[in-house]
């Protein structure tokens, strides 16, 4: 191994984690997502395009998949009552950062956004009240 060479960095694949870590979007190219002008993230699992819920601060939650399951509505948990199943996750920062990514690829931010490519590999473990 040469001085200053990691050797891990030549291991990862396309669109790998520590790839999408790797590219430096910058602050100047950071693209807020504004309710007024962009409309809501869709998922299309089911095979039908379904709006996402907001979560957190600015990040979006899937109304009809988890990291096991593609079902509209999600089941009720047995155990908790007006709670189901807890969608696909996706925080706010990693929003802003996928939709600096597209806009700065080209894609027409005034389209609703379908999200079903982009959720995280891994679960949660968290209960949702959806009323």
């Amino acid at each position: 191994k040469r001085v200053g060479e990691d050797l891990n960095r030549h291991v990862t694949t396309d669109g790998s984690k520590a790839e999408w870590d790797a590219q430096d979007v910058g602050l100047m190219n950071q693209v807020n997502f504004d309710e007024s002008t962009m409309p809501i993230p869709l998922c299309s699992c089911t095979g039908v395009p379904r709006q996402c819920y907001k979560w957190g601060n600015g990040g979006w939650q899937s109304s009809c998949c988890t990291t096991t399951l593609s079902l509209y509505p999600l089941p009720q948990m047995p155990n908790k009552r007006h709670a189901r199943m807890g969608g696909r996750k996706m925080s706010g920062s990693v929003f802003t950062r996928l939709l600096s990514r597209l806009a700065a690829d080209g894609h027409d931010l005034s389209i609703p956004l379908d999200l079903k490519n982009y959720w995280a590999k891994h679960g949660t473990n968290r209960y949702i009240t959806i009323k």
